[in-house]
């Protein structure tokens, strides 16, 4: 379904994918870990078109990201749904306006169906009740909801989350993994969740890698990956212990 084929990108002198290779097919939620600054978010924007590869290729359903045209893109920014770290809603839009905004951009649904789409969407996240607010009068972790629910109203097959507990308190954050783990119960899904968040990784993956120098270090479901052996890894796990997990 998603594919990177030795995908490379610098940004001047900076070299940040240096070979980037991984599939990802439907039901599978892979989580990327690393710290801040490694081009974590780098990859998930090759793969909706928002940065094109130096060398290397990105493909979603057949479609090679960097040849498609205009409408390629759009259908694959359809297919393949960004959740951004901040969420990105659009202040001068309510709550309900920012859900609906994807569908009524696509201008092929009629105004009910939007509504109906719109507010089951807003139902599955407890939401509903806060249509009619504006995102600068709900809390970040309804913002956060909010996105959610403007990602899933637009039935994609595989959602993109950008550091998706970033700012929230250590409960909100098991919330957001809670959603985020309903939302791919299905296995209809596949998902890429981008983090530095230890225990967001082992509540929602199905695999785990680590993004080093570049590339993806020892891909593996979670309680393989937490025995590793790989150096990089132990040093990584040891400096960010789970809480209630003993140091290896």
């Amino acid at each position: 379904m998603i594919e990177l084929i030795d995908v490379h990108k610098s940004f001047g002198e900076q070299h940040v994918l240096r070979g980037m290779s991984f599939t990802l097919e439907q039901g599978q939620t892979l989580v990327v870990l690393g710290r801040s600054g490694t081009g974590k978010s780098v990859t998930l924007k090759h793969v909706v078109g928002l940065l094109q590869p130096d060398s290397g290729q990105v493909i979603v359903n057949g479609v090679d990201v960097a040849s498609a045209d205009a409408e390629g893109l759009r259908e694959i920014r359809r297919q393949v749904a960004y959740l951004f770290q901040t969420g990105a809603l659009v202040n001068w839009l309510s709550v309900r306006d920012n859900v609906a905004l994807p569908l009524v951009e696509r201008r092929d649904m009629p105004s009910e169906e939007i509504r109906e789409r719109v507010d089951e969407s807003l139902g599955s996240l407890d939401m509903l009740q806060h249509a009619d607010k504006m995102p600068a009068n709900i809390s970040g972790g309804m913002r956060k909801r909010a996105a959610l629910a403007r990602v899933l109203v637009q039935e994609p097959d595989a959602i993109l989350y950008d550091e998706p507990t970033a700012g929230l308190d250590p409960i909100m954050g098991r919330t957001v993994g809670r959603l985020i783990q309903e939302v791919q119960s299905s296995g209809e899904r596949a998902a890429i969740v981008v983090t530095h968040d230890m225990d967001l990784a082992f509540q929602v993956g199905t695999e785990i890698a680590l993004h080093y120098e570049g590339q993806l270090v020892e891909r593996a479901p979670p309680e393989v990956f937490e025995q590793s052996s790989h150096p990089v890894i132990r040093e990584f796990l040891r400096t960010r212990e789970r809480p209630g997990k003993a140091s290896p």
